[in-house]
C-alpha cells in the first residue's frame, strides 16, 4: 500500500510539473511574439 500510494503521489507531481512547464513555455513564447521578451 505504501509503495502505491508512492507512485500515485509521484505521477500527480509528474503531471503538475507538466501542466506548470506547459503554461511557462506557453507565456515565454506569447512573450516574444508580443515583443516584450527582449525588453
Amino acid at each position: 500500500m505504501p509503495i502505491y500510494t508512492l507512485n500515485l503521489i509521484q505521477y500527480i507531481t509528474l503531471i503538475l510539473l507538466s501542466v506548470s512547464a506547459g503554461y511557462i513555455l506557453h507565456g515565454i513564447v506569447r512573450a516574444i511574439k508580443d515583443g516584450d521578451f527582449f525588453d
